[in-house]
């Protein structure tokens, strides 16, 4: 298996081949400010090699010098998926998945790769199907 990319900003990793036309919806979604401004700041990764990978197996493949706290996977139910519920993986402690909504994907990514919030703070809000939609 090769390498992800080393990357300054955490990776959304397209792991899906098909739905091209909601993955450019998605990345459009995920690049999209908020009413405060706010947004995610990723790197995008859409390269076959990676299509069909699971969480553990993206993190595996994350090179050790990379600087982001977490790595994001676009899968097919996050592309087939009203709100495009998108995969957050923990690179420090390996704690268990869960998914974001786009629209919020930018507090996940903001917070925890500058250490102002904890995993915790997200994990624990998701819904009953594992979704994080926001501090409601």
């Amino acid at each position: 298996m090769p390498p992800l990319p080393i990357a300054n900003s955490s990776l959304l990793v397209r792991a899906d081949a098909g739905h091209d036309k909601e993955w450019m919806r998605l990345v459009s979604a995920v690049l999209t400010e908020n009413d405060d401004g706010f947004r995610a700041y990723v790197e995008f990764v859409d390269d076959p090699d990676w299509y069909e990978y699971l969480p553990d197996q993206l993190r595996a493949a994350l090179p050790h010098s990379s600087e982001p706290s977490i790595l994001f996977s676009a899968d097919e139910k996050t592309l087939t998926t009203e709100d495009f519920p998108i995969v957050v993986i923990d690179l420090v402690e390996h704690r268990s998945s869960f998914r974001s909504i786009a629209s919020e994907l930018w507090a996940i990514e903001n917070n925890l790769n500058i250490s102002n919030m904890d995993w915790e703070d997200f994990a624990k809000c998701v819904d009953s199907q594992g979704i994080f939609r926001g501090f409601v």
